[in-house]
């Protein structure tokens, strides 16, 4: 509710109160309700201040995120972090915390790190989003950035499957994300459940229902190029829809013909 709307509903209450059996303004009580009101509407700002000081932190790194990685130095990622920790100093939002973990992964990226510099980046970026994500757990591409973290860092087995299973439960139909949770999901298909696989089947449909037409022979496919083993794994998904799985295999072929065809020239 906005100010000037508290403001309308407190004068309303106060007209009643304020007047006497003849009609007249009692001052003092006028006084009080009017000190009530410039303490509240001080309070609303002093609440609405922290926020504004921080989204205006927030400004740069949030532009330097929505470009892209290749045009960006090293530098302006530091700088994003620096400007991202004085925004948090002011409100904890966990998107700040989030874009502080883009931020990292970017600077991972750079080639000229060491592995140790790498390690410490992917921590900080660990730590970042599940900061964010302790405030705001309902945040599917958080998760998903968790559990590719994990694999990096060399986590056991679990860990990314849970992460992924929570990214999963917070957001099951992401087309930006399904086919990213398909390859970072795959090789764990022996560690998962019968409940948890039916899970990831139904991703591999919601990808192949999302992706453009055109681009289908460049996602869902060249993912099951890369990887024979999966062939089989993603036509189940298709196993009630023979209208679908053709197409896939049709998709697959061409894609398969195309490849040959660019080797043998």
């Amino acid at each position: 509710m906005g100010i000037l709307a508290i403001i309308a509903i407190i004068m309303a209450v106060i007209n009643p109160i304020t007047r006497n059996n003849m009609g007249i303004v009692s001052f003092k009580l006028q006084s009080l309700w009017a000190v009530i009101l410039l303490i509240l509407c001080l309070g609303i700002l002093w609440l609405a201040v922290p926020r504004f000081v921080s989204s205006l932190y927030a400004l740069y790194p949030e532009s330097v995120l929505k470009q892209e990685q290749d045009h960006v130095p090293a530098e302006v990622y530091q700088k994003s972090l620096t400007a991202l920790d004085k925004a948090l100093a002011w409100d904890d939002n966990p998107e700040y915390w989030q874009d502080k973990s883009l931020c990292y992964l970017a600077l991972v990226n750079f080639e000229n790190n060491s592995v140790e510099q790498e390690q410490l980046q992917l921590s900080a970026a660990q730590l970042a989003i599940k900061k964010g994500l302790g405030i705001s757990p309902v945040d599917a591409f958080s998760w998903y950035r968790l559990a590719l973290v994990y694999k990096r860092l060399n986590f056991n087995d679990a860990d990314v499957t849970d992460a992924l299973r929570l990214s999963l439960y917070a957001g099951r139909v992401e087309p930006e994300l399904a086919l990213r949770r398909l390859m970072l999901a795959y090789p764990y298909q022996a560690v998962l459940s019968a409940e948890e696989q039916a899970q990831w089947l139904k991703q591999v449909a919601i990808e192949w229902q999302f992706t453009p037409k055109w681009q289908l022979p460049i996602n869902l496919v060249s993912f099951v190029i890369e990887n024979p083993s999966a062939k089989a794994w993603v036509e189940s998904a298709f196993m009630y829809d023979d209208e679908q799985l053709n197409l896939f295999k049709q998709a697959y072929d061409r894609a398969i013909k195309k490849s040959i065809s660019a080797t043998v020239h």
